[in-house]
């Protein structure tokens, strides 16, 4: 039912190899995630950082919201951790598009800078990377 594709078998654009997991769609929603969040670290001008921002917040529903739905359809033992740690970082996302949008985008750049990677690796490494050993054995 799940795509098993090894790693180097899947193009990515920008997804470290430490953060395959190796189910590809999981793969690939990671890697459109690396992307996004480059391109908002690097955004110049304010309102491309907005833009961007809102952008990786729409992936990151609509990532999350497959997620869950995979975990869902497998009884996934530990979905409801999972599901309240991709609560806890929608919130925090919403929290810094909010300071984005009232002018006070300084927050919300140093939260990309200096903490979306730490959380991104931290969530792949412990809850994604478990949410994948239990694709390939369902």
């Amino acid at each position: 039912e799940y795509s098993m594709a090894k790693s180097k078998e899947i193009e990515m654009e920008c997804l470290p190899n430490w953060a395959m997991v190796g189910v590809e769609t999981i793969d690939k929603r990671h890697d459109e995630f690396c992307e996004i969040a480059s391109r908002l670290k690097s955004a110049a001008v304010d309102n491309e950082f907005l833009e961007i921002f809102e952008e990786l917040y729409a992936h990151t529903v609509s990532h999350f919201k497959a997620e869950e739905d995979d975990m869902d359809k497998m009884e996934y033992a530990n979905g409801y951790e999972h599901k309240k740690e991709h609560e806890k970082a929608l919130a925090e996302l919403d929290y810094f598009l909010d300071k984005t949008k009232t002018g006070k985008i300084f927050f919300a750049r140093a939260f990309a800078k200096e903490r979306l990677d730490d959380w991104f690796k931290t969530h792949v490494l412990n809850m994604d990377s478990d949410l994948a050993r239990a694709m390939k054995l369902a």
